[in-house]
């Protein structure tokens, strides 16, 4: 088996209400985003497939959907604060809200969940990292028990 990663960039702010320092704050961060799958390469003589696990394009292409495309330039708030942040929900048209601080961990599991179905078969998605710094990165891999369907294995 072979794994591949594809990486997409966005712009996002949050605030983590508990938190000891300057992160209960409202900011923002330059997100990087990595996708990892596992599969066999291709070896069907003259597909476009052929050597490969999976098209980078095609995982660029889901990623962007659906993940870039709903939180880029918007913000992730935990449902306990979405009513107190009704600034922000009035100004912005991409507002994610999670049942968790939005934690780089949590936003991770998020990612993971929202490429999952998307991933054809004999393909299998291993991971997501959320890199949330230059040098801070959360990674979301399910253990193999939690997830048994579709490009899990």
């Amino acid at each position: 088996m072979t794994t591949v990663t594809k990486a997409i960039e966005l712009d996002y702010g949050h605030t983590l209400p508990n938190h000891y320092s300057f992160c209960n704050q409202i900011h923002g961060h330059r997100a990087k985003v990595e996708a990892t799958v596992e599969g066999p390469t291709g070896k069907t003589d003259g597909e476009s497939s052929q050597g490969m696990v999976l098209d980078f394009k095609f995982l660029k292409k889901v990623m962007m959907e659906k993940i870039h495309d709903k939180l880029d330039h918007g913000f992730a708030v935990w449902v306990k604060d979405s009513k107190d942040l009704e600034f922000i929900s009035n100004r912005n048209t991409r507002m994610l809200v999670t049942e968790d601080p939005p934690t780089a961990e949590v936003l991770a599991e998020w990612a993971f969940k929202q490429i999952l179905t998307e991933v054809p078969g004999g393909v299998h998605l291993i991971s997501v990292s959320w890199w949330e710094t230059p040098t801070s990165v959360a990674i979301y891999r399910p253990s193999s028990t939690t997830f048994k369907y579709g490009g899990i294995r």
